[in-house]
């Protein structure tokens, strides 16, 4: 194909890409350097930046996702996986209907999700209730640290797992078919398949589920904003978007929040650039 003909088919992708990621990040980039209520706006330099590395509440955001993740990650990464392995065993129509049905949660708006959630979880909820009905102490699931974290990392891999089973199965579904069936010439089990040929063979797959679970993670904003009350309790359940949404549209600090975002963004090129070097180690 002419280079010509390859410009002109792409071009559409590059305005889109153009008009709805480079130009607002050129925009937050330079209000970042600005103290802006909506109203007035003011020059203030890297003082935005210095000020973010100052935040108590913003870094603690960064633990908080650090402690999710590592519930999280391993959690609906190991039930996706095995999901996504156990279905592709059977036929393809039963593969498509179960890739449906775990799909169906993250159809549904965050908002809705949460309110769900919270009719489960509050203190009245469905599951307190259930455990008081044989006659033990309701769980403060929305109210206290840990389980505050834990609901939040339930309702996240409620929500999120359908797209990694589906992830997990075209990738399995990519294999050859001549590696499996060389692996029962060589006399080998379906689990041994699995363990020795089909798990080595996802692992960049596993990698980007990684990737996106820890990004996903930082990004979390309705489970915690309908849940636990602007990210409590003590701010322990505050994620680095709902963080920088509070700072723009509570606190009304446009300028502060945009430097924050700037910063999140780094955050997350890093853990990509990390991701690829682990990735780079595997292949080798």
């Amino acid at each position: 194909m002419k280079p010509r003909a390859a410009l002109l088919m792409i071009l559409p992708a590059l305005v889109l890409f153009a008009v709805t990621f480079i130009a607002p990040l050129l925009l937050v980039g330079r209000l970042s350097f600005y103290q802006s209520d909506y109203v007035h706006t003011a020059y203030v330099g890297f003082q935005n930046y210095i000020d973010a590395f100052r935040d108590t509440y913003f870094l603690k955001s960064f633990v908080n996702s650090s402690v999710m993740t590592i519930m999280l990650a391993p959690l609906i990464t190991i039930v996706a996986y095995t999901v996504a392995s156990a279905i592709s065993d059977y036929s393809e129509k039963v593969q498509a209907a179960a890739r449906f049905l775990f799909y169906v949660p993250g159809l549904t708006s965050g908002l809705i999700m949460g309110i769900l959630w919270l009719w489960i979880l509050d203190r009245s909820g469905l599951v307190n209730n259930f455990i008081v009905s044989f006659g033990g102490e309701p769980v403060p699931w929305l109210y206290d640290l840990w389980p505050a974290r834990f609901s939040i990392v339930l309702v996240s891999t409620f929500s999120g797992m359908g797209g990694y089973i589906i992830l997990y199965a075209v990738t399995m579904h990519a294999i050859p078919e001549e590696l499996r069936d060389a692996a029962k010439v060589d006399g080998a089990s379906g689990r041994q398949y699995k363990k020795l040929i089909q798990r080595p063979l996802m692992m960049p797959t596993i990698l980007l589920a990684l990737l996106l679970s820890i990004v996903g993670t930082m990004q979390l904003w309705e489970s915690i904003y309908m849940l636990t009350a602007e990210g409590g309790p003590e701010g322990g359940t505050a994620s680095p978007v709902y963080e920088i949404f509070l700072t723009a549209f509570k606190f009304g600090k446009a300028g502060y929040a945009a430097a924050k975002g700037i910063i999140l963004m780094l955050v997350l090129i890093a853990i990509l650039l990390i991701k690829n070097r682990v990735e780079g180690w595997l292949r080798k």
